[in-house]
């Protein structure tokens, strides 16, 4: 027990030196504010459209799968798109794109703009966070083990707290509007980014 605190000690004090870094404070803020406003509403996209259209499971799985279209597009790419775009470029088209997605999907007449909607979100979420990624990975090289763990940890806090978030507006105000605000959220995520970069 006596080690285990220490090791608990230890790694306290190395992401508080990891956090002194005002960069790497952009950088974790960033990605704990990317998690929630990104992920909160597509969590609930699968049940708006099978309320607002009536698809059945499997036929929804498949639309949702069109987020790893878009990652494929990144993939495919990313080699013309980095050196094109750069880091700011890079962040503020993915936010663009994200909140493309999520304005398409919250406006969308009919369920076949949902997986070229869906496929934008998944083409913007892998543009803005393999941009945060590559800058977590070299934020603090001294200290890259606890700098990445600390971006990961907030990457995932954020998830959890946009999905409970968006699980209330959903409530509240119906899916329509939550998927508006996601778009509207995304937007000052990623140009932020940008021009703190």
């Amino acid at each position: 027990p006596a080690s285990r605190e220490i090791r608990w000690a230890q790694s306290a004090a190395q992401a508080r030196r990891v956090l002194e870094d005002r960069w790497v404070r952009v950088i974790l803020g960033t990605t704990f504010l990317e998690g929630a406003a990104m992920f909160g509403a597509l969590a609930y996209v699968g049940a708006e459209l099978h309320e607002r259209f009536g698809l059945g499971l499997g036929m929804i799985g498949a639309i949702l799968a069109s987020f790893g279209v878009g990652a494929l597009v990144y993939s495919w790419t990313a080699s013309m798109l980095v050196p094109r775009l750069g880091q700011p470029g890079l962040a503020i088209s993915g936010a663009v794109a994200l909140a493309t997605g999520y304005a398409m999907l919250a406006a969308m007449p009919t369920a076949w703009l949902a997986p070229p909607a869906i496929a934008l979100v998944g083409l913007g979420f892998y543009m803005l966070h393999n941009t945060l990624q590559t800058n977590a990975t070299q934020m603090a090289p001294t200290r890259r083990g606890s700098a990445v763990a600390l971006f990961a940890s907030l990457f995932f806090l954020g998830q959890s707290l946009g999905v409970a978030m968006a699980g209330r507006l959903v409530e509240a105000i119906g899916s329509g509007w939550t998927l508006t605000i996601s778009a509207l959220l995304v937007l000052p995520v990623g140009m932020g980014f940008a021009m703190a970069r």
